[in-house]
């Protein structure tokens, strides 16, 4: 059991409440105040971020109001201050830069900037200064410096991973990035400089078959990704003092896992499988990161990406088929 701001949970999912998306809905992130929860629609037709408003007693969310991004969003994120939300535009190698409204959770703004090839995920540093994103077909992770005033982007440095990049991640601690390499089961370990938010390093670590979604622990101690080709998940222990990565184990998920997602309390590790449309809920030894468990939970329609709110109470699974699953963790 987890223990989150004094309360203790099991780690159990329950609830089958939806609420409607976008069409192809992708990346989902919630704030850290726990207060909105936003979610991306790939529509062709009408690309945008969908706000959602969470009540922070019972994990509910409402809403329907929603922004225009650039085409085809993929990934998301959301800058810790919760001044700022990004999302990465597969379809025009873009990111999009919302500046976010703290006491509504409203969001506006309309600039971009440039990534590399069909950016697919991104993440922002918990400093705030750096928002790094992997892009899929160029192979790459973009490098951005952040204004943390204005949220605004800057730089077009890249570094080279694996084959076909999906997901990318960054430690708690900022030391580290590590991105997953759909193309050559692979993750690759980057060094990250903390005072430039510069990347180094080619070291990679085998996974199983196409690795798309990828987290850590907040301890730091622990990588977890979601191979989509092999219906695994790998495990990965993580030193921290370097950021290197050991552990070649895995355990079963369902039928093409995507998302994957950590509670802060790091007792429990959740995964969408989209072709079985469902959620693995597994535990997590907090001493080992080892996994365990093979329960699940329905969900809508292929889900594709999933978050988990800071106060460890919710849980929340976007799918393709145009709404997002509300989980209340037990």
């Amino acid at each position: 059991m987890g223990v989150s701001r004094g309360r203790v949970f099991t780690g159990a999912l329950s609830g089958t409440s939806t609420i409607a998306t976008g069409s192809s809905g992708r990346g989902a992130c919630i704030s850290a105040d726990g207060a909105n929860v936003y979610v991306v629609s790939s529509s062709a037709v009408t690309p945008s971020v969908c706000i959602f408003t969470r009540n922070t007693s019972t994990g509910a969310l409402s809403g329907t109001s929603t922004i225009a991004t650039d085409a085809t969003p993929k990934g998301i994120c959301i800058s810790a201050d919760g001044k700022n939300v990004y999302t990465a535009n597969y379809g025009s190698n873009t990111v999009s830069i919302f500046t976010r409204n703290t006491s509504t959770g409203a969001l506006s703004g309309t600039s971009t900037i440039a990534t590399g090839s069909n950016p697919h995920s991104i993440c922002i540093s918990a400093d705030g200064a750096s928002v790094y994103v992997a892009n899929y077909i160029s192979s790459t992770v973009s490098i951005f410096t952040r204004n943390i005033t204005t949220g605004a982007l800057s730089g077009t440095s890249t570094i080279a991973t694996a084959s076909y990049v999906n997901g990318v991640c960054i430690s708690a601690d900022g030391n580290n990035v590590y991105a997953a390499n759909y193309g050559n089961n692979t993750v690759s370990i980057f060094t990250r400089n903390t005072s430039t938010g510069a990347l180094s390093g080619t070291s990679t670590i085998a996974t199983g078959t196409n690795p798309v979604g990828i987290c850590i622990s907040a301890d730091g101690a622990s990588v977890y990704a979601a191979n989509v080709g092999s219906a695994t998940a790998s495990i990965f222990t993580r030193n921290t003092s370097t950021g290197a990565l050991s552990g070649t184990s895995t355990i079963a998920t369902g039928t093409s896992p995507q998302g994957i997602c950590i509670s802060a309390d790091g007792a429990n590790v959740y995964v969408a499988n989209t072709d079985s449309s469902t959620v693995s809920i597994f535990t997590r030894n907090t001493s080992t990161g080892a996994l365990s468990g093979t329960s699940t939970i329905a969900t809508a329609s292929y889900p594709q990406s999933i978050c988990i709110s800071a106060d460890g109470a919710s849980v929340y699974a976007s799918t393709n088929g145009s709404t997002s699953s509300i989980f209340t963790r037990s």
